[in-house]
């Protein structure tokens, strides 16, 4: 398959300032009180086509539910809103343009995390999100978080994407070592939504605690990190790609651990968890801190069946290309976007028929 010409080194620049470059820094977010900005805003519809000049292509709106600003996947969803955005006006593909979808704008929105994510797809609030495969499991099937509330049994998946560790950080004079010296601690087990509650209380079994054995709060990575400086909490539990921006910034300011998940507790977890999988922070990711092991899952970019299928089609075609790894692989040093192959979509939730007409084209070329 040929693949369309890249973007010059100006245009991805040009687009790395205006999509990509500007994610908040955590201090800023705290001064100014937009932790919880929403960066659509500015964009007044959702995915409605609008008129536009007969010789252009119509301009559509495609939200993309993401985390926490702080977060790498609000960084991941930036840069494929930039990778298959292309509003008229752009530069032809051919001639170094950006190659997204003719006509297409697409928004990055912050959210807490995956359940809001995926109640919000469900009720047509967002067109696409960004998700833990786990709640992406238990939001089609009607399990975990979602045994309560309706389940999406039309929930359809784009692609598989970058992996996500679970991360319990203590400063490094707490005398904490292990997770059974979490006991009658305050603890951040992550923002309410972020979907990792399931996951932490499971573990916590797994080491002998419940949740009456310590004090749980809820918040997302920046305010847990600033917490921990200050001693109101004792460690926090935050599941992301490492490095996680908020962890890094943390460490310029106080030295800090990681606490392993390994042994019969992974194992068990595994067991429990189909979607879980061993896995490592490698060392130095965090500066002076040692490989550690931990559990880790992938992240899903979800949408319902009933999204046009040549959209789909067309913004799959559009991930694939290299300006959107491009993009992300510049702005997160220690990451990497991953490949066609590997984004392939695994597991019990299905493919989008759009995004599925993409992969049958690749992979019979």
């Amino acid at each position: 398959m040929t693949r369309e010409k890249p973007p010059s080194s100006t245009v991805l620049a040009q687009t790395q300032e205006s999509f990509v470059s500007h994610k908040p820094n955590r201090r800023r977010i705290l001064a100014t009180g937009l932790g919880g900005a929403v960066v659509g805003l500015l964009l007044p519809t959702p995915f409605t086509p609008l008129s536009a000049q007969d010789e252009r292509p119509s301009l559509s709106f495609f939200r993309i539910g993401t985390g926490p600003s702080a977060e790498s996947l609000y960084s991941l969803g930036t840069a494929i809103s930039a990778g298959i955005s292309r509003p008229p006006g752009s530069s032809p593909c051919d001639e170094g343009g950006i190659c997204g979808v003719p006509g297409l704008i697409a928004v990055a929105q912050t959210r807490a995390g995956s359940i809001p994510n995926i109640r919000d797809i469900r009720d047509g609030v967002l067109e696409s999100a960004l998700v833990h495969a786990d709640m992406a499991y238990w939001a089609f099937t009607g399990g975990g978080p979602f045994a309560d509330e309706a389940s999406v049994p039309d929930l359809r998946v784009i692609a598989d994407l970058i992996p996500v560790s679970l991360h319990i950080v203590v400063r490094a004079d707490s005398g904490i070592n292990s997770i059974r010296d979490l006991k009658g601690r305050t603890i951040s087990l992550g923002a309410r939504g972020a979907g990792t509650g399931t996951i932490v209380n499971t573990l916590l079994r797994l080491n002998g605690l419940n949740l009456q054995d310590i004090k749980p709060v809820y918040l997302r990575p920046g305010p847990a990190a600033d917490h921990l400086i200050t001693g109101v909490i004792d460690a926090f539990f935050e599941m992301g790609a490492a490095p996680i921006e908020a962890i890094s910034e943390l460490q310029q300011e106080e030295t800090i651990k990681l606490l392993p998940i390994d042994g019969a507790a992974q194992q068990t977890l595994k067991g429990f968890f189909p979607f879980l999988s061993a896995g490592t922070i490698p060392s130095q990711v965090y500066r002076k801190i040692e490989e550690i092991t931990t559990v880790k899952l992938g992240v899903k970019w979800v949408v319902k069946e009933k999204m046009d299928a040549v959209l789909i089609q067309n913004i799959t075609r559009a991930l694939w290309q290299s300006s959107t790894a491009d993009l992300f692989n510049h702005n997160n040093p220690g990451l990497t976007f991953p490949t066609v192959e590997e984004g392939r979509p695994k597991g019990r939730v299905p493919v989008h028929p759009g995004a599925q007409a993409y992969y049958d084209t690749i992979h019979s070329s």
